[in-house]
């Protein structure tokens, strides 16, 4: 059975990347808003600006998605969603930082990859179509260069906490059941989040950060 689970690893960590994801930023409140000292940015990680363009685009693609739902959108939604970009794009900032010193890189071949498995730009037959791209592009008012940079860093950002997620193991003794690969599974989620976690706590104690974004803007 451990073998088993060695064999799908790959599998297994990509479910606990999600749970990573979502359980991060326990605790961001710390962080307080504060006046918009940089024109063009929302935050700063160490000394790595975060520009406001970015910020501007996913925040108001979230906020179309949600209007095209029927979603009435209230201020506590609409500062949730700021919150929680902004959240997003120091995680990303902060794990890409970390990756030059793991010596994780994304290629332009595995960007190009991922690019065009977006469904967003692929055509009715089902095959990528730059002009499918640069219209989604136009119509969140990003520019390629600044979409293709944030994929890079959200795809290496993936890479490493695979890397930091694959430490986690469980114990012949913590299988209670041979056969229910799912209790194993979850057990393994369980302790991946956990080094996750507390390598993220480590690295962003250690990481000098101030948002700039007003908490209204």
């Amino acid at each position: 059975m451990m073998n088993f689970l060695r064999k799908h690893k790959v599998k297994i960590f990509l479910i606990t990347i999600f749970g990573f994801l979502a359980g991060t930023f326990v605790g961001f409140g710390s962080y307080l808003f504060g006046d918009r000292n940089y024109y063009d940015t929302v935050a700063v990680v160490n000394n790595v600006k975060i520009p406001y363009k970015i910020y501007y685009s996913l925040y108001n693609n979230r906020l179309e998605t949600l209007r095209q739902t029927g979603q009435d959108i209230t201020e506590e939604i609409k500062k949730d969603i700021q919150n929680d970009i902004v959240r997003n794009l120091i995680q990303d900032e902060i794990i890409w930082q970390q990756t030059k010193d793991y010596g994780i890189t994304v290629s332009d071949k595995e960007l190009a990859a991922d690019i065009q498995a977006y469904p967003y730009f692929l055509n009715e037959n089902g095959q990528f179509d730059i002009r499918y791209y640069y219209k989604f592009l136009n119509n969140i008012r990003l520019s390629p260069k600044d979409f293709e940079s944030l994929r890079r860093k959200q795809i290496a950002s993936k890479k490493l906490q695979m890397l930091v997620a694959s430490a986690a193991k469980i114990s012949d003794t913590e299988i209670q059941n041979p056969n229910n690969y799912s209790e194993q599974v979850n057990a393994l989620q369980i302790k991946a989040n956990e080094i996750l976690n507390d390598w993220f706590d480590t690295i962003k104690r250690k990481t000098k950060i101030k948002i700039t974004l007003q908490n209204n803007a």
